[in-house]
């Protein structure tokens, strides 16, 4: 383990419900950007942002950072994006059709990771109970 990173969700329309501080175990480094470009198996494009709300209650893109984790001590490595105090937001497909998508984090399948991410990240780490990559197809 490589330390911890610390992070939670205030409520507001990206997640109306927020999330508490979670502490979560780091695997990796981290990889830090201003978007995340997600290709979908079926050709989707989509873009990933950091969320932060103002006080006025508009809402600006911030830091996007993705790593690897697990949600319990033996559980199975989880590659994860967090980003901004009002979590992440989904700018939908690059044709614009769909509106944004609010979470308060995402978890990636491995066939999503894009190479300049693995770069730094590296591959899922060896767990005691490995088990079959997740994969998109």
């Amino acid at each position: 383990m490589l330390g911890v990173i610390e992070f939670e969700v205030a409520a507001g329309p990206n997640v109306p419900g927020g999330l508490p501080r979670h502490l979560a175990p780091l695997l990796s480094p981290v990889w830090r950007g201003p978007a995340l470009r997600l290709e979908y198996p079926d050709g989707a494009v989509h873009l990933l942002v950091g969320w932060s709300e103002n006080q006025d209650g508009a809402g600006s893109s911030g830091e996007v950072q993705i790593f690897w984790t697990r949600h319990e001590p033996d559980g199975p490595p989880v590659c994860l994006a967090i980003g901004g105090d009002a979590g992440l937001r989904d700018l939908g497909p690059e044709d614009g059709e769909e509106a944004p998508q609010g979470y308060p984090f995402l978890a990636l399948a491995e066939s999503l990771i894009p190479a300049e991410v693995l770069a730094v990240i590296g591959p899922r780490p060896e767990s005691a109970r490995s088990r079959a990559p997740l994969l998109l197809t």
